[in-house]
């Protein structure tokens, strides 16, 4: 297999769990398995804050939706991780959660509600938004699991990326 030559920028920070852990366009891969908002939240200033980084793609929700935390504490830990990166000269960008599958195809409809919250949430902060929701809705084959993407799946979110309002 010949290595990937498309990346993202090195000034470009991408914050999340394992969806973002198990991707490779971002050369500044901050994901990490099972990881909520809280967790992310307090790892923020330690990894983004003083590195030199122009952007921070923030892709979190996904286990707080799965472990049933609740929305207002997502979108508080969203909202001052948006805080933490502007402070810092970091501009940051949301993301919207994939859309969640049972095994058999169906969809969990808790990601919707929450990615209309953070589009709102976007909205209120006057920062960008990358929809990773309505670019994998309707394609469960590009899952292995329902929550964990296949390369076709990650394709996907990276057509999205590079569409979203100039985020690079």
């Amino acid at each position: 297999m010949l290595p990937r030559l498309n990346h993202a920028s090195p000034k470009v920070a991408f914050l999340g769990d394992s969806i973002t852990q198990g991707w490779d366009f971002p050369r500044i891969n901050f994901g990490i398995r099972g990881q909520t908002t809280a967790q992310m939240l307090a790892r923020f200033p330690r990894q983004v804050a003083g590195h030199g980084y122009r952007q921070v793609v923030i892709l979190g929700g996904t286990n707080d939706t799965l472990l049933g935390v609740g929305q207002d504490v997502t979108l508080a830990n969203l909202a001052r991780m948006v805080d933490l990166a502007r402070s810092a000269g970091v501009e940051p960008v949301l993301a919207e959660i994939p859309p969640l599958y049972y095994e058999d195809g169906r969809l969990l409809g808790q990601s919707r509600l929450l990615n209309a919250r953070i589009r709102g949430l976007a909205a209120q902060k006057e920062v960008r938004l990358v929809d990773y929701y309505d670019a994998l809705l309707g394609h469960p084959d590009a899952y292995s699991d329902g929550i964990h993407l296949k390369r076709r799946g990650y394709l996907r979110m990276e057509w999205a990326l590079l569409h979203a309002d100039n985020v690079f």
